[in-house]
């Protein structure tokens, strides 16, 4: 988004990224069935999340500045490929709502925003405005609704159990 925004205002802006080239058709096995990978589906310590995990990353990359506090069990994954973690959100992402930003007035941890959820509320707008979330409108109090867009069309393995349950006359 920093780098959005300063090119709006006619800056030029450089990019690096943390990592190669991600090609979904040659660097993926996720539309495979695990008897047909190498180990089953299993993970290593590239894919930690499995051979259909569709990221180069992990929790903990060598040389990497991040550290683990003790006592912590605080982890962050980091998603070393071009995109990094923007090729995970699937057009879902959450807003923070009003007691994430009060948190100390809300259950006594940490230490409160010196803002609040409405100074960010026309913030989060434009950004779902610009990148196309969708969602189901809750009305939940801590988690705001955002600006929608219609659902996508169901992925592949949800168009195949939809035919298989239409088959069984599973309703």
């Amino acid at each position: 988004m920093a780098a959005y925004e300063l090119t709006r205002q006619g800056a030029n802006v450089i990019m690096l990224e943390a990592g190669p080239w991600w090609d979904n058709t040659k660097d993926s096995s996720m539309l495979k069935m695990p008897y047909d990978t190498a180990r089953r589906g299993a993970s290593t310590k590239e894919r930690q999340f499995g051979e259909h995990d569709a990221c180069l990353g992990g929790w903990d990359i060598p040389g990497e500045p991040y550290t683990v506090a003790d006592g912590s069990q605080f982890r962050w994954w980091r998603g070393r490929m071009l995109g990094g973690r923007t090729n995970h959100w699937g057009r879902i992402s959450l807003r923070f709502g009003p007691q994430d930003f009060k948190g100390k007035s809300h259950d006594g941890l940490g230490e409160d925003w010196p803002i609040s959820y409405e100074d960010l509320a026309p913030y989060y707008d434009r950004v779902d405005d610009l990148i196309g979330i969708f969602g189901s409108r809750e009305n939940l109090p801590n988690h705001p609704d955002g600006h929608f867009m219609p659902a996508p069309e169901p992925r592949c393995y949800e168009k195949l159990v939809l035919k298989a349950s239409k088959k069984q006359n599973v309703t």
